[in-house]
Formats: structure tokens, sequence, C-alpha cells
């Protein structure tokens, strides 16, 4: 699903428009939504209320600091104010300041001499928080270009999604449906277990031999690692949880990469998805050019996923069961 983050902008304004229409393009080029308040002139009591929303809404903040300390509340500064607000409600923030061999140079225009003071601690406080430099306005935008996105994989976000991506009422009761017949099936292998009363049939038992002999590495061509290699069956089985939604192939290829731990192609996940279906416990849906677009369980297969998981249960206790007799 594709998610867009609010990030707030903070700085003062006059000397560093060029800085941050580079920061506002860096962010908008990364697919989010940039929020200013260099067109708001913050002084009373209502005026920062409307600005600490602003940062209450945003899922990260982003703070330039050059040579001005800005303007002033009670002796300190709007800009510093807004950090520290940042700071106390936990949004991830990143604080770019203006580099030493930069500040030799900078404009003699755009530097309060008078609160040099104040931008000394601002700059040391801010340091107290990631912290990146930059030079020029070119620079500044590539490093927010660079950093944001790494900020937003250490620290996720709830962020904001278009109407139209986020699923129907209808979809999720019929994921609440599936969630109960999982729930169900669950239950009725918990208790057939619990009397040995299940019968797993000789075809299930042939494709459980089947998948478990055969693993995702030999299907692939890969290597091997040291840990092993990674058993179709169990493959299978860690793919119930997004089979009850009738995954499509870029949803599978998360999936793999996120709960399996294989970063695959498209074609590749295919290849192992096309061995279930092979083994008739899977359907695919086609369309076009037969490109596979959906994968759903058949009702063999959710036949086979209990028969699976209660074969496992089985053997790991029969295993245990022979390292007892053996001590």
């Amino acid at each position: 699903m594709d998610v867009k983050y609010q990030v707030f902008v903070s700085s003062t304004y006059e000397d560093l428009k060029a800085e941050r229409r580079a920061v506002i393009e860096a962010i908008l080029n990364l697919g989010h939504i940039p929020v200013g308040m260099e067109l708001f002139n913050a002084n009373d009591e209502t005026q920062w209320d409307y600005i600490r929303g602003r940062i209450d809404e945003c899922d990260y903040y982003l703070v330039i600091v050059a040579e001005r300390y800005g303007s002033e509340k009670k002796g300190k500064s709007y800009t510093q104010m807004e950090f520290e607000y940042a700071i106390k409600k936990k949004v991830p923030c990143i604080s770019f300041l203006l580099h030493e061999d930069a500040r030799k140079a900078w404009p003699r225009d755009n530097v309060e001499f008078e609160k040099k003071d104040n931008v000394e601690g601002f700059r040391k406080l801010c340091g107290q928080k990631l912290v990146k430099f930059w030079k020029n306005a070119d620079e500044l935008g590539m490093q927010v270009a660079v950093n944001l996105p790494a900020l937003v994989k250490s620290k996720p976000r709830t962020g904001w999604v278009r109407a139209d991506n986020v699923p129907s009422t209808s979809v999720l009761n019929e994921m609440a449906l599936l969630s109960d017949e999982k729930r169900s099936l669950q239950q009725k292998v918990n208790e057939l277990s619990a009397s040995e009363d299940l019968v797993i049939p000789s075809e299930d038992i042939w494709r459980i031999r089947r998948l478990y002999d055969e693993d995702i590495e030999e299907t692939l061509g890969f290597v091997v690692e040291e840990g092993g290699p990674t058993r179709l069956l169990n493959v299978f089985l860690d793919l119930e949880i997004v089979l009850i939604n009738d995954p499509d192939i870029h949803d599978l290829v998360d999936h793999f990469k996120e709960a399996i731990g294989f970063d695959l192609e498209e074609y590749q996940v295919e290849t192992v998805m096309d061995r279930f279906v092979k083994y008739a416990l899977l359907e695919a849906d086609r369309v076009g050019d037969g490109r596979v677009k959906t994968y759903y369980l058949n009702p063999a297969g959710k036949n086979f996923m209990m028969y699976a998981e209660e074969w496992k249960s089985r053997q790991s206790a029969e295993k245990s069961q022979a390292t007892a007799s053996t001590t």
C-alpha cells in the first residue's frame, strides 16, 4: 500500500527561502507531504496553538538551521519552540545544520550577530538528536532525499493513504469471515489431535512428503545456506496468513521478503506458487496474456493445511519420544 507521510519543515524564513524550496522539492519528489509555516506570522498564543496542531498531525520533523535565531516568544525562537515540541511529542526528527566551512562565508546580512549565543545554543540542542550538515541549497536537498527515507525505515509511522486504497467494508467483512474460518479449522485440528482420531488421507500424505522433500533453493537454483534447505512444505504453511486474503503476485513478493526471508522477483515467486498449483492445493486466476494475478486456496488446500500441521506435530512428537528413549 502506497503510504505518504507528512513532514514538518521548520526554519527561519527570509534567510532560507532557497534552502526551504530545495527541501520541500525533495520531500515532494519522495512522494510525501511537506508542511511549512513560512507564510505564517507566528506571534500570538492562538497561532502557536495552530503550529502545535500541525506538528501533532505530522509524521516527521525537519529543522534547518543557519545563522539566524528567528522571531521569539518570551525569549525563545519559534523555530526552537517547534523543535522542542516535536521532541516532546516524540516525532522523529532530523536537524540540518549549516556546515562550519559554509558558516565562514555565509552572507553577513543573513547573520544575527546580536543573537550569536542563541544560535550556538540551539545548534547544541539540535546535536542531541540526529544531525546532518549542508553547505548550499542543492546539497541540503540531496541530504533530505537520502536521510528522510532512512528515518522512515528506522522509525516507521502511521502515514496517510488514499481513500480508494483502503479496503472497503465488504472486503474487511470477508477477511473477518476468512479469519473465523481459519480459527474454526484450527479448533478442529486441536480437537481431533487431542483425540488422535484425525486420519490423514493417503493422497495428502503423498503431497506432504513430496513437499517436505522439495526445497525452495532447489526449485529456484539457489545455493543452500548453512541453516539447511527451506522446505516447500514449510513455505506453504508460512503462506497461510496471506493466502486467506487471495493475494496477488505483488502481495506474495512482499510476503516472501518480509515473512519468509527471500527477496525474489515476481517470476521466481510464480515458479514457487506454481508448484503448489501443480499439487492441486491452490487455484490461480489468470488474465490477459496468462499472467498470474491472484492465488487462492481451494478446498483441498484448506484441508491440506490442517493435515500438514497435524503431520508436523506428530513428527515432532515422535522425534521427541525417540530422543527421550535414547537418553
